[in-house]
């Protein structure tokens, strides 16, 4: 018997032999073609034959398929685990990046008032040889004493609390969390003659985790910092709007740095990117930036606008 169809070669199937030996040779499609015609054959073998040949053969490639589907879901889960590792490095490093930063804009805070006690303490002590300390004075020395320690002391909580792991998201303002980040970091600003305007007609409440908020924003204006000692920019300002439209809540910090070069612009949230000089930066901090956007239920962008750069944060209302 001779199996053919329109311009395909025959394949000849001899019947009452061992087909396992003889149609082995056959391709899948060849043998599909054997099947099918075998069927109407007079000798049943023939199609039983050839079907438990094919069957054999399907059941092989399902076990192929099988077998690379679990080598293709172990490397799946692998880069998962690497992302997820990669994040956690990510997250590490910017934080200690901003504990630095923080740990020095605290030290910058403690100057002032620490240089104030020891003026008071030598004051007292010149003062008391001179038998001009009486009761009233002992009093308003006290009470300026004490303004400078809860000054110290309230940064000193501000500083803790910043850092301090909280995962449980709650409401709180936006306005008055970014005045909380001005406290710590007043003096260092103003040591780099950056003047920062916050604008907010009312106090607008979200939900989430309040540090990780505090967090963007040391990101994105030491960013602005940076970026006007990198370019030696005179004029120094850090306007930051918190406002909210029909749709989102949000806050936008517009610098007078500049802007960002367009060949960087579009890839500044990308782990790893900076505009930085070698060494001056990792290119975390906005790469987490967005994260944390992404966390509030947010977006983060970025687009220069007159002389400097723009970051929006938008939060879905």
């Amino acid at each position: 018997m001779n199996l053919s169809t329109s311009n395909q070669v025959p394949i000849k199937i001899k019947s009452r032999k061992n087909p396992m030996g003889e149609y082995s040779h056959l391709n899948t499609e060849e043998l599909f073609r054997a099947v099918k015609e075998s069927a109407h054959s007079k000798y049943r073998a023939d199609f039983d034959m050839l079907l438990g040949l094919f069957l054999e053969r399907y059941d092989a490639r399902e076990k192929e398929l099988d077998e690379l589907n679990k080598v293709l879901e172990r490397r799946m889960q692998e880069e998962v685990n690497l992302s997820k590792a990669n994040h956690k490095r990510f997250e590490q490093q910017a934080k200690m990046a901003a504990m630095g930063e923080m740990m020095d804009a605290v030290a910058h805070q403690w100057k002032q008032p620490l240089n104030a006690l020891s003026m008071m303490s030598d004051m007292l002590v010149e003062d008391f040889s001179n038998s001009l300390v009486d009761q009233e004075y002992i009093d308003s020395l006290s009470c300026d004493t004490q303004v400078q320690i809860e000054h110290m002391i309230t940064t000193l909580q501000e500083f803790r609390d910043f850092f301090r792991p909280k995962e449980t998201k709650e409401s709180f303002g936006l306005k008055r969390c970014v005045q909380s980040v001005m406290l710590l970091v007043n003096d260092e600003f103003m040591k780099n003659y950056i003047t920062i305007d916050i604008n907010c007609e009312k106090e607008i409440l979200i939900h989430g985790i309040e540090n990780e908020f505090k967090h963007l924003v040391l990101n994105i204006i030491n960013n602005a910092k940076d970026a006007f000692n990198e370019k030696s920019i005179q004029k120094r300002t850090i306007t930051i709007n918190i406002y909210k439209n029909d749709i989102y809540n949000c806050v936008d910090f517009e610098d007078s740095a500049g802007g960002i070069p367009l060949n960087v612009i579009n890839h500044v949230f990308k782990p790893e990117v900076t505009t930085k000089v070698d060494g001056k930066g990792t290119g975390i901090g906005l790469y987490m930036s967005t994260q944390i956007a992404e966390k509030l239920g947010g977006k983060l962008s970025v687009k220069n606008v007159n002389n400097g750069a723009c970051f929006l944060l938008q939060i879905p209302l």
